[in-house]
């Protein structure tokens, strides 16, 4: 028996103060919006890969640490992923290697996986909120 591929990624949840959200187009001819992030590179640490991805490929934000909000892990196409999800605070606009561009997470557009980045931009934006008053 052959084992699974196994893809570990760190994925953003950048938002701004208002609490749009940055979404990045990895395909100028696909429709279909992402959540910004990479696969890790052997050895590589979750943290170091966040950093990496919005230094280098997004670049023009001014950022806050990433937080490591929660680990998530599920079969897909390509085999098991495991997906490390970061919440960032930032200001200023994202240019660079991809076309990225603001959400109002009550509008977001079409995804490539569908609700699943509504699911992991509701959950991270629930962990970010601290304690509610009242």
């Amino acid at each position: 028996m052959t084992q699974p591929e196994i893809q570990v990624i760190s994925s953003l949840v950048v938002q701004r103060q208002n609490g749009d959200v940055l979404l990045v187009r990895y395909d100028a001819d696909d429709e279909r919006w992402w959540l910004p992030g990479d696969d890790l590179v052997p050895y590589e640490h979750p943290d170091d890969a966040a950093k990496r991805f919005l230094e280098r490929d997004v670049s023009g934000l001014e950022f806050e640490e990433p937080e490591m909000l929660f680990v998530e892990s599920f079969r897909g196409r390509r085999g098991w992923h495991v997906i490390f999800h970061y919440g960032v605070r930032s200001r200023g606009e994202a240019e660079g290697a991809y076309e990225t561009a603001w959400f109002s997470r009550d509008e977001l557009p079409r995804t490539f996986h569908g609700s699943w980045e509504r699911k992991v931009i509701q959950r991270a934006t629930e962990l970010t909120a601290g304690p509610s008053s009242g």
